[in-house]
């Protein structure tokens, strides 16, 4: 049985930017796919935690997290919980989302640290009540009732925890099916490419009793300059792998199902002559961006435009082309040099290319004609290489190498513009008439870049606006936008005088503290130097140990008389180090007027000299420098040198201290003066797309999500003749969907007379391999498996009591799929003497699965063999269709047509006569079924 449960990014009543999470149940084992995070902003202004409550419930029960895409709408919450909440369970992903994750999380992360203070935030994100030091009114009672609190976010997890949480992930391979471990064994995951972002993924999970279901979010059908499609080099027959061809259940997303994306073609060509026209009129292009999943495929899109550019003018004779492309992220060069790491998970023109660098350039020749040639400008990473490309860590070292008056192109991070570089230079460069703000996503809800996205898609004429399938124009509203800043400061004058103050107290504090602790801590031991050193010159060669004696000790310092300078050992410590007497004038007559108390149980540890056994005193530390001396001895010039410069850049890699700072929070107004332009670039889908792709995956049921309700309707409307009622749902928030119900399943054995024969009877069947098998089950003294074996084989009796107990175990389940024959297997009653089940009388073979005609078509195309569609249910093929085409009153030859019909009733029947054609379409029609021979 499979259930669904969505968290967040339901199909009925959510937007489709909140995080992706849903919870999938397959017999026993609890899969969590994606776990990602609200924008900090936003979610911080909307105060609602529910979504992240129900995933800390869940993170200590799960079996498996599996993180399909790199965006933080899929993966941000997995560091987090994965620190705080017990999330402990295994995690897969692919190595690029592995990799690209931990840059977009720690860019995240970082970015907010150093904008905001979280630290009281980290205490209420791990839900423990916890008991400050010292306060004992409530004791007991708070360690009986500890428990969890209510959530209070942003999660924002720590630098270490986002390394920690990543190392913890598993990698997968695209079309390598994995046998899963522990109480998931049963369990097979298989990963393909989704196309929509590096190493995104759809997992195929299959199970022996429940089926197969299809986890299929953030789908790209076309290729892209760094990656290739969904229908890429991997398709099969249709386009598509095999893999994902007839699951039992798909789990597809629906927002995009009203879109109409334009042309790849024109949304770059449209950024490009926004970019350009900007530029030559002194002005600068501000792109928000993400810190990795996208920013590949913008910056190979630039870069290329920018060798054009250069090539271009200098053939004409023009203007060089100088103008800045930079990219301000702290991440963005560990981000390079990995994408540079995974090129082989890449396809588009970063595959095409290779080592060389290609671009188009206008060559002008004789008679003022023009035209362009391809030119190789040779490159080690290829596509990759971005010669163009600046990389700055903060705005402000951006505007040290590049003033704001001089015209460039910036990409900086996060796209959202809720903190960070991203925020501070629309702060600055929105002011500013003639600069442009390319959008390439339109944000989350809730965040300044989706406030800025529907100022601009009001201003454009209804056919223009997003998803109507054209691009719109730039346009530009003069307003004005209050807007919240974060920064964090460097103390000075008073504050910074106070804080010193205040920072000397706590280390004078801290000071006298380990001064206590280590006083302590030296009472407790035995003896000090000193007292090593005299056992050590006073040792007796009788048995090489001397007892610690100083020498003005008493020798009846135990009677009582004891020099108040002398400090013993003892095993138990007793709080003081001198000998206490009672006040003067006590009943005792002791001198001093009492009697003097001592400490109990005195102990001194018997100290051996350091000799070897020929009496000869050990220098550790001479052996040292002697192998230290023989090392450097040995080293070469180069070896020194590299130590050296080791040395050095350790001591540039340290960061400095940070000085004293405090966390502001300001309002800024700007006067939004620059114009504003959308071009959607998210790598998606869109609605024609994912119907077609639906239809011809064939999911036996299908589950949409991640839409609002009105698109949801429009889809259930569309694939009404497609699917029952029953096979498609649209569950909303918290909603659980069950798929299937619970069967009982049974083991048995095969044979050696079965097994024997089967090895050329085998049939693959949707990724099943299917046998037919004439048989019958015995059940052996003394085995608890049931043992099947062929017909002819002669079975030894057992008792009657036997069978009774293993009854149960005999009985055999079959599941029957839709579209399917089955060979029904009936038991027959047991005798006295013997038992045996025997089968009902098999047919000669079985044809098992469902004929498609639009795949059939496609099978005889690719054979070539000419087929079309003359109606509905009937496909006519051969060449007399080819013929009839060309010329529709040619003579067509008898028996080069056949017809491929098919009933209602699930029957095939092929119409034509019998010769060579007719053998070839038959050949495919079998080809599309998996043929069962039963001997």
């Amino acid at each position: 049985m499979i259930t669904l449960t969505p968290l967040s990014a339901s199909a009925s009543s959510s937007s489709t930017s909140e995080p992706v999470c849903y919870l999938l149940e397959v017999d026993e084992a609890r899969i969590l796919l994606d776990m990602g995070q609200r924008d900090y902003r936003a979610s911080a202004a909307s105060g609602d935690w529910s979504y992240e409550e129900k995933v800390r419930e869940l993170a200590p029960t799960l079996s498996l997290v599996l993180l399909s895409h790199t965006p933080t709408s899929y993966i941000g919450l997995y560091p987090f919980a994965r620190a705080h909440w017990g999330l402990t369970c295994p995690v897969y992903a692919t190595q690029p989302t592995l990799e690209m994750g931990r840059v977009v999380c720690l860019t995240e992360a970082e970015g907010w640290r150093s904008e905001v203070k979280v630290g009281s935030a980290e205490e209420e994100g791990s839900g423990e009540v916890k008991q400050e030091d010292g306060d004992d009114t409530m004791g007991d009672v708070q360690k009986v009732e500890k428990g969890k609190k209510p959530l209070k976010g942003p999660f924002v997890p720590t630098v270490e925890e986002v390394h920690e949480a990543f190392d913890w992930i598993k990698p997968v391979r695209y079309h390598q099916p994995l046998h899963l471990g522990g109480n998931l064994s049963h369990l097979l995951l298989t990963s393909y490419p989704s196309g929509h972002t590096l190493g995104g993924t759809l997992f195929k999970i299959r199970s022996p009793t429940s089926g197969t279901a299809l986890y299929a979010l953030g789908i790209n059908h076309t290729s892209e300059r760094h990656l290739d499609g969904i229908m890429g080099r991997h398709g099969g027959e249709m386009g598509y792998d095999e893999g994902l061809i007839r699951p039992d259940l798909l789990i597809v997303e629906a927002g995009r199902g009203e879109v109409i994306n334009p042309k790849r073609k024109d949304r770059e060509a449209a950024i490009l002559d926004v970019i350009t026209s900007t530029l030559e009129t002194n002005h600068s292009v501000l792109m928000p961006s993400d810190p990795s999943p996208r920013l590949l495929e913008l910056l190979v899109l630039l870069d290329q435009h920018w060798t054009f550019k250069q090539l271009s003018n200098r053939q004409r004779g023009a203007k060089e082309w100088a103008h800045p492309l930079c990219v301000v992220s702290r991440s963005a060069l560990d981000m390079l040099s990995f994408g540079r790491s995974l090129i082989e998970w890449m396809g588009g023109v970063v595959r095409e290319l290779g080592g060389t660098h290609e671009a188009d350039v206008l060559e002008r020749r004789k008679g003022g004609k023009k035209r362009k040639q391809r030119v190789e400008t040779g490159s080690e990473f290829g596509a990759l290489d971005f010669k163009h490309v600046q990389f700055f860590a903060t705005p402000t070292d951006l505007i040290q190498a590049y003033p704001l008056s001089r015209p460039k192109v910036v990409l900086a991070v996060p796209p959202s513009m809720s903190h960070g570089p991203s925020r501070w230079l629309f702060t600055v460069m929105a002011s500013t008439e003639g600069n442009v703000l390319l959008l390439t996503n339109r944000g989350e809800e809730g965040s300044l870049t989706r406030e800025l996205f529907e100022s601009w898609e009001r201003e454009q004429a209804e056919t223009a606006r997003w998803g109507r399938g054209r691009i719109g124009n730039p346009s530009s509203t003069a307003e004005q936008l209050g807007i919240e800043m974060n920064s964090k400061v460097p103390l000075m004058g008073a504050e910074l005088e106070d804080f010193m103050d205040a920072e000397r107290l706590q280390k004078e504090r801290e000071a006298a503290s380990k001064a206590a602790a280590d006083r302590s801590r030296r009472m407790l031991e035995a003896d000090d130097l000193d007292t090593d050193s005299e056992s050590e010159s006073e040792g007796t060669p009788d048995d090489g140990i001397i007892i610690a004696r100083r020498p003005e000790t008493n020798a009846n310092a135990y009677a009582g008389e004891t020099d108040s300078t002398q400090q013993m050992s003892f095993d138990i410590f007793v709080k003081g180090q001198q000998t206490r007497q009672r006040a003067k004038g006590g009943d005792d007559g002791a001198a001093g007027g009492g009697m003097t108390r001592f400490r109990m149980f005195p102990f001194i540890t018997r100290m051996g000299r350091k000799v070897d056994e020929y009496g000869e005193g050990l220098d550790v530390g001479q052996w040292v420098r002697k192998g230290r001396e023989i090392e450097e001895e040995g080293e070469t010039e180069e070896v020194r040198e590299a130590k050296r410069r080791k040395v050095v850049d350790d001591e540039k890699k340290k960061a400095p201290p940070e000085p004293p700072s405090k966390y502001v929070t300001e309002m800024v107004t700007v006067d939004l003066k620059a114009s504003i332009f959308y071009v959607d670039m998210d790598g998606l889908h869109d609605g024609q797309a994912i119907k077609t792709i639906i239809s011809d995956i064939q999911p036996r049921k299908l589950i949409l999500v991640r839409s609002s309700r009105s698109t949801t309707e429009s889809l259930l409307s569309f694939f009404a003749s497609s699917f029952s009622p029953k096979d498609i749902y649209a569950p909303s928030t918290n909603e659980t969907i069950t798929i299937g119900e619970h069967v009982q399943s049974y083991s048995l054995n095969l044979g050696d007379s079965i097994t024997s024969t089967l090895a050329a009877k085998w049939a693959r069947f949707e990724g099943y391999e299917v046998v037919m098998i004439d048989g019958r089950i015995s059940l052996g003294a003394g085995s608890t498996v049931p043992t099947l074996e062929a017909s002819h084989v002669k079975l030894e009796a057992i008792p009657v009591a036997a069978v009774e107990e293993k009854e149960a175990e005999a009985d055999i389940m079959v599941k029957q799929e839709p579209d399917q024959e089955l060979a029904l297997v009936e038991p027959i009653p047991a005798s006295a003497s013997s038992v045996s089940k025997t089968a009902q009388s098999l047919p000669g073979s079985l044809f098992v699965g469902d004929l498609r005609l639009a795949q059939l078509k496609a099978r005889l195309n690719a054979a070539g063999i000419p087929a079309e569609f003359a109606g509905e249910g009937v496909i006519i093929c051969g060449p007399g269709v080819a013929a009839r085409t060309a010329d529709p009153e040619a003579d067509v030859k008898p028996g080069s047509i056949v017809a491929v019909r098919k009933l209602a009733e699930g029957e095939v029947v092929l119409e034509g006569s019998v010769g060579k054609v007719y053998f070839a379409v038959r050949k495919e029609v079998y080809g599309s079924l998996a043929m069962v021979a039963a001997a």
